[in-house]
């Protein structure tokens, strides 16, 4: 028979709101509240309340007798030995923490949670793996011997702190998803940190009395805004954050020597000294790395021998991580057999049906080894199958490709002719009304609208539909004007959903480009498309005309195909998406609480993408800024963070790689106060980064 023996920290001391678990709605404490719903769990043996060895205490004790409960008193900063000395003699098998500032937490996710963590033998497990709950509702549950490493082994102070930091980071819990929680609850408050807190508890009760499930409460938070609104600011495990930011030392970085030099040397080399400009020397501050030696997980070394926490993680191509021992131990062993032959590698089929498989509506599929050339084919195709001539795309996206019919609406339209450039028409993005009036303007002509299906939202956002809505009338609008619609997921495939946004949404656009995470950072990209369009560029349709679509030596090289058939099975096997969208949230979580605890939500804003977030610099006039930003940059290296303004999440960012992006960014942005007071440039060493596309060097 398996013991489950539950244990309920709770403290009078609070640094925030003293003696909160003693404050009254109706005469019941929140205490009171908390233990009488704890006690309705069917799955757990007995409750331990576990508070300190301080005087005042005995409040907590006492309450916890009236309840028919066990209590124990034990040390005020070594959480993990007050739980640990409080269960040690239960003979346990199991046990179950939860904290007493949740006041309406619900006895059957405690027992859900249980129940799995038990049928599936796990050494942990919690309701909260993924960030879908509400705060409050925090359920662990974890293996007594388990417990009792941690209390043997656990040398950290946020360790000892917060019980169990030690134990969920020996675990891997990413094969594990949960498909019936909607993630909009992981927004609501219902534990009590401040004294607002406490006012939407109150409400609750009053209004729900104290006996409804969490998702009654949460329901009615979510459907009443302005009571949402009371504790909305509130970042979830403030105390946490605190703890790890005086564990955490930041590295000082201010040894460029080896950088100067290879600097003075490579633009004499390379024109722009590197072969992607978003990698150029006029993208960063002077003080930064100019190139990289190697990298591991999330962490990358300069030619310097600096240590940086990576954030862009080869722009946006390193899904996985650097050195990825799946990926990379694959790869080594297909090298044995040779990269590339006279005929195509017997991979090209394995590839071809893995990836088609997880692509609905998607018939065929051709390689190739950038983004560029799988976008121009996606357009060559469109323009056969259509017979037009036109390609409409959004004005406002970055980058779509390096070929002229992209590059020649851009400022750096140099080298492309006019009546080439003219056949390239644009639209304002997740604008509808401004793609009608596209159609209207051109009938007839244009054979193709290619796009981002996801873009990072801006939290002012003025757009007339979701990105689904968007999407769905740019399809059916699309077809009823002839043309072609291209789903573009070179950035958002492998990172918003997996495969991408068109399975997120449920829409099956006519084709589909792919590219940079596909791989975890190899060269390989993918064009995907219905049969009817795709088989243009084949060779078994007698007596038509030919298509000459993707002919590329390289496109079909075994490390590349290899790479791609173990990442897709990485993602498959593992819960890839859940743990970067649960990075992604928590780092923008922290960053806005920062913003907001600084005074700076005029100055500084993040763009509320989970998938990727960026941030957006300002003056004091409110607009976008490139020395502020420059500035920003150049202070998060300094601290060890190679950082140019986004933060893609990956498989090897962990919490501690958050939190220490947090504390760089909280000591970066008191340089950022002083410079809207002085100046940037009084703070900043060198020129301010520059736009990619700029008609001027």
């Amino acid at each position: 028979m398996v013991k489950i023996v539950g244990i309920t920290q709770a403290r009078i001391g609070s640094s925030r709101l003293p003696k909160k678990v003693l404050l009254e709605i109706k005469n019941k404490t929140l205490l009171d509240y908390h233990l009488t719903r704890i006690k309705q769990s069917k799955r757990v043996d007995n409750w331990i309340v576990a508070t300190t060895n301080e005087t005042e205490s005995d409040l907590i004790c006492t309450i916890a007798e009236s309840q028919n409960l066990k209590s124990y008193k034990g040390s005020l900063n070594d959480v993990l030995d007050r739980f640990y000395q409080a269960v040690k003699n239960e003979n346990a098998d199991y046990v179950v923490r939860v904290t007493s500032d949740c006041p309406l937490i619900d006895a059957n996710l405690i027992d859900e949670t249980v129940q799995f963590c038990v049928d599936n033998n796990l050494e942990y497990f919690s309701n909260v793996f993924e960030d879908k709950y509400p705060d409050g509702l925090d359920v662990e549950v974890f293996q007594f011997k388990a417990l009792e490493e941690a209390w043997q082994s656990a040398t950290l102070q946020a360790d000892r702190e917060h019980v169990t930091p030690y134990i969920r980071r020996k675990v891997d819990l990413s094969q594990y998803k949960n498909e019936t929680i909607d993630a909009k609850y992981s927004s609501v408050r219902i534990t009590v940190d401040e004294e607002v807190d406490f006012k939407v508890i109150q409400h609750l009760v009053e209004n729900l009395g104290e006996n409804e499930d969490w998702k009654t409460y949460a329901d009615y938070i979510l459907n009443n805004i302005e009571i949402k609104k009371i504790n909305d600011s509130i970042i979830r495990n403030q105390g946490y954050m605190k703890s790890k930011f005086e564990e955490i030392k930041l590295r000082t970085i201010t040894n460029f020597k080896a950088s100067d030099e290879y600097r003075a040397k490579i633009h004499d080399l390379i024109p722009g000294g590197c072969h992607t400009y978003s990698k150029g020397d006029d993208q960063f501050p002077i003080l930064s790395p100019a190139a990289i030696v190697k990298g591991k997980g999330s962490h990358i070394w300069d030619v310097d021998g600096n240590e940086f926490l990576d954030c862009s993680m080869g722009l946006t191509s390193v899904s996985l991580g650097h050195a990825y021992e799946p990926i990379i131990n694959a790869v080594k062993v297909e090298l044995d057999n040779g990269v590339n032959f006279q005929r195509p590698s017997y991979l090209e089929k394995e590839v071809a049906e893995k990836f088609l498989s997880i692509v609905p509506g998607h018939d065929m599929i051709k390689f190739s080894k950038n983004g560029s050339i799988v976008t121009t084919a996606a357009v060559k195709l469109a323009r056969a199958y259509t017979g037009r001539k036109l390609v409409a795309f959004p004005g406002d996206h970055p980058f779509y490709s390096y070929d002229d019919w992209f590059i020649g609406k851009t400022a750096c339209n140099k080298g492309v002719p006019e009546e080439i450039s003219e056949l390239s028409v644009t639209f304002k993005g997740c604008n509808i009304q401004s793609l009608k009036d596209l159609f209207e303007k051109y009938p007839n002509q244009i054979a193709c609208v290619i796009t981002e299906p996801e873009k990072n939202q801006c939290s002012n956002c003025t757009c007339e539909y979701s990105n689904k809505e968007f999407l769905e009338q740019a399809i059916e609008l699309c077809h009823a004007n002839g043309a072609l619609f291209i789903a573009d997921e070179m950035v958002t495939g492998f990172k918003t959903e997996f495969p991408g946004t068109i399975t997120k949404y449920g829409i099956v656009p006519d084709m589909a480009t792919w590219g940079k995470g596909i791989a975890n950072g190899f060269s390989f990209c993918a064009l995907t498309g219905k049969k009817e369009i795709m088989e243009l560029g084949g060779i078994n349709r007698e007596g038509e005309e030919k298509v000459f679509l993707i002919s590329t030596t390289h496109g079909g090289e075994t490390h590349g195909l290899t790479a791609a058939i173990a990442t897709i099975d990485e993602y498959k096997n593992k819960n890839v998406i859940a743990h970067t969208h649960t990075i992604g949230k928590k780092l923008i979580d922290l960053c806005n609480q920062l913003i907001n605890e600084n005074n700076l939500t005029d100055n500084i804003e993040i763009m509320p993408s989970i998938w990727m977030p960026v941030f957006v610099f300002k003056d004091n006039n409110k607009v976008a800024c490139q020395g502020f930003r420059t500035l920003f940059l150049q202070e998060m290296i300094q601290r060890g963070v190679l950082f140019q303004g986004a933060f893609v999440p990956c498989f090897s960012h962990t919490e501690e790689d958050v939190y220490y992006f947090a504390k760089a960014f909280s000591e970066s942005l008191e340089v950022y106060k002083n410079a809207l007071e002085n100046g940037y440039s009084n703070y900043l060493v060198g020129n301010p980064a520059k736009a990619v596309f700029r008609k001027f060097l």
